[in-house]
This record gives structure tokens, sequence and C-alpha cells, in this order.
């Protein structure tokens, strides 16, 4: 028997898994069997990288078919959960996400007034919640709907600085194997897409907001799926 193909859905550490609730009906609705793993209890692991690629492939079973979605800050965790899922057929998907950077600390791929930023941030080591990094309601346009917003910042985990300060190793043999898929939601990942697509990945783009599989579940299915069948 073929192993069911899998979507595995890795959420932002910065987020929850709850920012894939609206997402994954749609999904299995089109016949996929979805992962969504919570990352929130591995940040206090001695390499929240390590933790994360050994959750994330715990997942999926050995040889299945897998596509992995990353969004935002999970992109560059993408490539070690590459190497974790291993062998069978793999897509890796990064949805409005930062491009992978191997060999460099999430603090150290920062432009250095960024960099600042979030130091001065940080109290007794650890950073606020997501939420807080922006004036009052500012993420009410993003996040229209009081349910959703509800559901979506509710849990979000303090980071530790050490998640910020790990330097990410270099990825083997089944991340460079894959095919790699850019799908740019929002106008600040523009940039990033056209990074991307210099380095050969399939690029989509689709004028909506950072949080679309949120908002606009039934559209970002569509254009996953069908730059998995391009």
């Amino acid at each position: 028997m073929l192993a069911e193909p899998t979507i595995l859905l890795v959420h932002s550490p910065l987020l929850t898994s709850a920012t894939w609730d609206a997402l994954r009906p749609y999904l299995e609705a089109a016949g996929w069997r979805v992962a969504v793993p919570d990352l929130r209890p591995l940040v206090e692991a001695p390499s929240f990288h390590a933790a994360v690629c050994a959750a994330t492939a715990a997942s999926v079973a050995p040889g299945t078919p897998t596509v992995i979605v990353g969004h935002s800050r999970a992109g560059a965790y993408l490539p070690g959960i590459a190497d974790a899922v291993g062998s069978g057929r793999l897509d890796v998907v990064f949805l409005d996400a930062r491009l992978p950077h191997p060999g460099t600390s999430w603090i150290g791929s920062l432009p250095p007034e960024r960099a600042s930023w979030l130091r001065e941030m940080a109290v007794s080591g650890r950073l606020p919640t997501w939420d807080t990094w922006f004036p009052a309601g500012s993420l009410d346009d993003v996040l229209p709907d009081p349910d959703q917003r509800r559901q979506v910042l509710d849990g979000l985990p303090e980071l530790s600085w050490k998640v910020f300060s790990e330097v990410l190793p270099t990825p083997g043999g089944a991340w460079d194997s894959a095919r790699h898929i850019y799908l740019q939601l929002s106008a600040a990942y523009r940039p990033t897409a056209g990074q991307a697509e210099q380095c050969g990945y399939r690029v989509r783009r689709v004028r909506s907001d950072h949080l679309a599989m949120v908002t606009q579940p039934a559209m970002v299915t569509d254009l996953l799926l069908s730059a998995l069948r391009a």
C-alpha cells in the first residue's frame, strides 16, 4: 500500500498552530492528510532547531510523499525539517516566509537596526509575545474578525533569547533534492520572493496579507495546490 501523501504545516515560532486551523479543513477536503505539530513546547529545548526537526518529522510516516509548508519565521527551519523527513517525494513551500540562513543565527540574519530593536525589547533573556511588538490595534486590520484574532493571538509564546541566537546548521541531501516553492502573500515579502526566484525557487505571488491562511483559506488552498500541480 502506498503511503498517504501528507501536507506538514509548520507555524512560525512566534505564533501557534492555530494559524493553520482555518486552512486545514480545506486541504483535508482536497484529499490530503494534514499534520500540524505545535512548536511551543519546544522553545526551552537545548537546541530549538533540533527539537523542531525531530518533532515535525515524527508526524510524517517514513517514505511518505510530503509537502512541507512553513509560514513566516518557520522558513529558516525548513531545510532541517526536510532532511529529518528524509526520503520520499518532497516539496518544500515557503508561505510568506523567511528564506534559510544556514551558518547564521536568527538575530545574525537581521539588519543591524532590526537586531538592535529586538535586543532592546528582551527582558530577562526573553522576548515579549509577538502581538506586543506592534502599536495597539495595528493587528486589527490584518485580523478584522475578533474571533479569528482571539484564536490566532491566544497563547503566543515568549521566546527565550537562545532561540534567536542559535546558529542553524547547513542542510544535507533531502533538502537539496526537494522541489522548492515560494508563495508570496503580502507586499512586505516581495523582496524575499525575489530572492527566492533568483535562487531557482518556483514563485507564485498574490495580493493579500501575511495571515491570509487565516482570513482567506480557500484562496491559499487554491494557490498552494496549483503551485504543487504546476
